[in-house]
Order: C-alpha cells, then structure tokens, then sequence
C-alpha cells in the first residue's frame, strides 16, 4: 500500500488582494455592538426625534396647520441633524471608546495583522462601525424624512425649490460623523481604557464648550465660537444649508479647524496601529 506524503506543501498560486477586507472588521464590530441591549436602547430613543419630524411633516403637508414650527424648509432639516448631535455623541462614547482600546489591552493588533489585513484595513474597519452607527440617528432619517416631505406634498413646487437639500443633508451629516469617529477613535488609540477614552472624548467636547463661553466673556465677542468643537459643526452646518452661520466667527476656521481633526485623527490612529504591527 503506497504511503503519501502529507507535509508541508508551498503554495504556487496567486496572490491577490481583497480590496473589502476591512468589511470583515466592520461587520463585526457591529454585530457586537447589536448584542448590547443597553446600546440598542440607547439607537432606539435616538429615533424619537425622527418620529416626531415626520409626524410634523405630515401635518404641515397632509392635515395643512400652519404652525411657525411646521414649516418645512431647509432649516427644518438642519435643525433636525443638529438636534441628532446629542444622540451623535452618546453613540460615540458607547460605540468607539474601546474599539481600538480594547485591542491594544488585550494584544489583538497582533493577531489582526498576523492575518492579510494591512494598517489600512483594519482602521477603515473601526471607522466603518462608527460611520455605520452614527450614520443611523443623522444621515438615514434626515434622507428619509426630504422624501416623506417630497412624497406628502400636494404638488412638485417643494422638491423644485428644494431639490438641494439631500446633498446638504448628506454633507452636514457626514461632518458630523466623520469629526466624532475621528476623536474617538484617536483618543481610543491612546489608551489601552475604554472608559478613559470616553471620559477623555466628552471633556474635549465640554471643556471647548467652556472654554467658548470663557473667552467670548472676556472678549464679548462671540467670534471666537472656532474654539469649540460643537460649534464648528453648527456653523459649517449654516454654510451647508445656504443658512447665516449663527455665529460671527470665518467660516473658514471652522472648515479648517474639523479638517484638521479629521486629517490629523486619522495620521495619529494610523501610526498608533503601525507600532505593533507584524513585519512580513
């Protein structure tokens, strides 16, 4: 009876490369947080505000009150996205404190780049799961709620005067999510405590809060509102939505100042990962 040699045999084929493999992450870092029922509590009352807009829609469009807070107009939904930012932040803490914090106290970067997942991957990845999650309370129902709008209206004359706003809604939207992911992942980088991440993210966003406050006292100028990290997501709302910017403060600074949280968020998390990884 012959005998087969069944060592080690090298490999001769092909490598290519699966340009979705951050999705693998992704996935399941969402199928996770779906597990929590503390979280799911928490993206449950953060469509309350949904309901109640569409309820609105309907009775400024069906029923025909005319109400001043039932006028639907580009302010309507700006006010809504940013009425979502307290649920936004919420979200943050709960979803990305320990996404990388985790991994770094228990050693998984190891174990994740032992795989063909490259630095690239795997914070795309933890991204992913952010930009899903806060995606949900801001992005989906502010686009929902344009076509309730569309859909309810007696005629065309709404979406010919409007037709803008989704485009608006997605680039407000995507301020928003991109800001938020971006420090909590960077501070969840910098630590190997989920809990001190978040505790450090909500002290950014409250202390430049505070410190507005101090220095517009001082000044008495409010033209000093780039300072905080709420209120440049607010103006550049204003700007996106073809809307005075409610503070007097260039917009310009406020595009600069998120551009450089975001840009800068994303070096830092990046070469955070990269001193663990494993050399092929």
């Amino acid at each position: 009876m012959p005998i087969h040699d069944l060592g080690y045999r090298h490999w001769k084929g092909e490598w290519t490369s699966h340009p979705y493999r951050w999705w693998v992450i992704t996935r399941q870092g969402i199928q996770l947080l779906m597990k929590r029922r503390r979280f799911l509590v928490l993206m449950i009352l953060s469509a309350i505000p949904f309901v109640v807009r569409g309820a609105m829609i309907y009775f400024a469009t069906v029923v025909g009150a005319s109400a001043p807070f039932l006028k639907i107009n580009a302010r309507f939904f700006e006010d809504f996205i940013s009425q979502q930012m307290f649920f936004a932040f919420f979200i943050a803490i709960y979803a990305g404190a320990g996404l990388i914090s985790n991994d770094l106290r228990a050693n998984a970067l190891q174990i994740y780049f032992s795989k063909p997942i490259t630095r690239r991957d795997y914070v795309i990845g933890k991204l992913g799961v952010l930009v899903w999650f806060l995606s949900l309370p801001t992005l989906v129902p502010g686009l929902i709620l344009f076509l309730l709008a569309v859909l309810f209206a007696p005629d065309t004359a709404f979406l010919r005067e409007h037709y803008w706003v989704p485009v608006s809604v997605t680039a407000y939207s995507l301020v928003m999510v991109l800001t938020f992911a971006l420090v909590i992942l960077t501070l969840s980088s910098l630590t190997r405590s989920s809990r001190f991440a978040g505790i450090n993210f909500a002290a950014v966003f409250f202390f430049s809060q505070i410190l507005y406050g101090i220095l517009s006292g001082i000044l008495r100028s409010r033209r000093v509102a780039w300072v905080s990290l709420g209120n440049n997501i607010e103006q550049l709302g204003d700007t996106i939505f073809r809307i005075d910017p409610r503070y007097p403060s260039p917009v310009w600074i406020s595009v600069v100042v998120v551009l450089v949280i975001i840009g800068g968020g994303a070096w830092v998390v990046h070469n955070r990962v990269q001193a663990v990884e494993v050399v092929r």
